[in-house]
C-alpha cells in the first residue's frame, strides 16, 4: 500500500500590510506499521524520547511542549541538537536516526509527542 500517511500544515501571516499564506500537504509511504503517542517529561540531563517496544525505525516526529516557561531540545546524535521547541510551541520533522535525544533547558518539561516508523 502507498499513501499511507497523509501531513498538512498551513501558515497565515498578516500585520502591517504584509501577508503571506502558505499550505503544505503531501502523502508519505510507510513500511512500517507502528507509531507511539504520548506524554513524557524530559529533563535537564539528555535522555531519549521513548519509542517504545514495537516501534522501529523513527520517522516523522511530532513534538509539542507543554510547559509553559522552558524550552527542550532534540537531536539525532547524543549532545548535538538541532531542533529547539520553545514553551507552549510544537514541531514536525523527518528524523533520520534511530535515536532521538531529548534535553530540557533549566527545568523537566512535559512533552507530547507522536512517532510514526517508516
Amino acid at each position: 500500500m502507498a499513501n499511507e500517511l497523509s501531513i498538512t500544515a498551513k501558515l497565515r501571516f498578516s500585520k502591517g500590510g504584509a501577508k503571506v499564506s502558505k499550505v503544505l500537504s503531501f502523502n508519505d509511504d510507510v513500511t512500517g506499521d507502528s507509531f507511539i503517542s504520548a506524554v513524557q517529561s524530559i529533563g535537564t540531563v539528555e535522555e531519549e524520547l521513548a519509542q517504545g517496544a514495537d516501534l522501529g525505525t523513527p520517522g516523522w516526529v511530532w513534538v509539542k511542549n507543554l510547559d509553559s516557561d522552558n524550552y527542550v531540545e532534540f537531536g539525532a546524535t547524543t549532545g548535538v541538537y538541532t531542533i529547539k521547541i520553545k514553551a507552549g510551541k510544537a514541531n514536525l520533522w523527518y528524523h533520520d536516526s534511530a535515536t532521538i535525544y531529548a534535553k530540557a533547558n533549566t527545568a523537566a518539561v512535559l512533552v507530547d509527542y507522536c512517532i510514526v516508523e517508516v
